[in-house]
């Protein structure tokens, strides 16, 4: 039975929790089927690490820009221009092929283009909502149910995309496509957000240049986002290339079909609604921050284990082990920083932080593509090289003066010392 003090009595919360899976749901399945799409029109990594590199190299230039826009906005209304962008673009990308268009990759590097601006803002806009939707005492719950719901998009949406890329017409595929993100944007319209405290007259003061000075000059004062940043670029650099170049080239070479590919990726996403139930049920690692470095380390061995296993049905159980430990890796870092961060720049260290762990992705993709479509590498190399490096990286964390000490930041144990638990997922049930 519902408590009058739950979480699901929040107002909108329905609301925000059902918008935030359906463009996850959304987003997972675009992915699968923008891959898969181009190696139908191409049959060629390169291409596709070209298509990825498109998608990530807008993050660069707008996403410290977005940061601020959230600042001053508010990431609702971020949240639902990109979901009818999103739907629009997709859209009228089925109507071109419904036209006999799309015979070639260039429309779909543009597809790629417009959709990398868009995450630039998107993204950060999403990990700094949930503080202003739901009353602070129920933050960390909260944060529980959408992110492990989020994860479990990672799961329903590639095996969605596996039966939608069953059908002969990709018209058909994209306009569904469009339909879930037009879905979420329906939901997330009802969604009312508390306004910021004391921000209103710094916001009319401020230039945008100005106001982006000011939240990099914020973050490097906190020594510990620095160091995450730091780490999460490099882990990045190291993992998305290998895993989005890679393993679909890996599931070709193998003869396996496009469906198979949608079945590792949603081993990858139970494994991560796995890990953010785990995540809930040891109260979001709190007290045990120092265990982030093993799990970590498993992301790396998880996608090298696949790398060796010849089956897919094994293999999806080894990459479904990367999913477990990436959940129990991010879920307790965003509840940090959104415990440690001031809540007028959070929208800016939110912005920040997504700029670096994704900051080097278009490296990663373009490295990775060149090296197996120069044949430096074969897909499984890639992987399993990949993999070991991000392992040894996430190993080595433990060995930071920072990262063992992070939890002896003041905010996080007065939020600790709260009743019920405000930080990391508190001392209550996960739902």
């Amino acid at each position: 039975m519902t408590r009058p003090d739950s979480l699901w009595r929040q107002p909108h919360f329905w609301e925000l929790w059902l918008g935030s899976f359906l463009a996850a749901l959304a987003d997972s399945a675009y992915f699968i089927v923008l891959a898969w799409f181009v190696l139908h029109l191409t049959h060629s990594p390169g291409d596709l690490g070209l298509a990825l590199l498109l998608a990530s190299l807008p993050r660069l230039v707008f996403m410290a820009i977005g940061g601020v826009v959230i600042d001053w906005l508010s990431p609702r209304a971020v949240l639902l221009a990109s979901l009818l962008l999103r739907a629009l673009t997709l859209l009228a990308i089925a109507e071109y092929r419904m036209q006999g268009g799309l015979s070639h990759v260039l429309p779909v590097y543009i597809v790629a283009l417009v959709f990398g601006v868009i995450d630039a803002f998107y993204w950060p806009a999403q990990n700094a909502m949930v503080p202003f939707a739901v009353a602070s005492s129920h933050l960390p719950k909260a944060n529980a149910v959408i992110q492990t719901s989020q994860q479990l998009s990672m799961v329903v949406g590639p095996l969605v995309a596996g039966l939608l890329l069953q059908l002969p017409q990709f018209s058909v595929i994209f306009a569904v496509v469009a339909a879930a993100y037009l879905l979420g944007f329906l939901a997330l319209v009802r969604v009312r957000l508390r306004a910021v405290k004391d921000a209103s007259l710094s916001r009319r003061s401020q230039s945008l240049m100005q106001g982006l000075v000011q939240g990099i000059r914020y973050a490097m004062r906190i020594r510990i986002v620095l160091f995450l940043m730091l780490a999460s670029m490099l882990i990045n650099l190291f993992f998305m290339g290998p895993v989005n170049i890679g393993l679909p080239s890996f599931v070709q070479e193998h003869g396996w079909s496009g469906s198979v590919y949608g079945y590792f990726e949603s081993a990858l996403g139970l494994g991560a609604v796995v890990g953010g139930i785990l995540v809930g049920l040891l109260n979001g690692m709190r007290g045990h921050f120092r265990w982030i470095a093993l799990t970590a380390s498993v992301i790396g061995i998880g996608l090298a284990a696949t790398s060796l296993i010849q089956t897919w049905d094994l293999g999806i159980i080894a990459i479904a082990m990367s999913g477990i430990a990436m959940s129990l890796t991010d879920i307790p870092i965003i509840t940090y920083v959104q415990i440690i961060v001031d809540e007028e720049m959070l929208g800016r260290v939110m912005s920040l932080l997504t700029l670096m762990s994704v900051g080097l992705t278009p490296v990663s993709y373009g490295l990775s593509a060149l090296a197996v479509h120069r044949h430096l590498l074969t897909p499984q190399s890639l992987m399993l090289a990949g993999g070991a490096v991000v392992a040894l990286l996430c190993a080595a964390l433990i060995f930071q003066p920072d990262f063992r000490e992070m939890e002896k930041n003041p905010r996080w144990q007065q939020a600790g010392g709260e009743k019920g638990g405000s930080g990391a997922f508190g001392q209550n049930p996960l739902l």
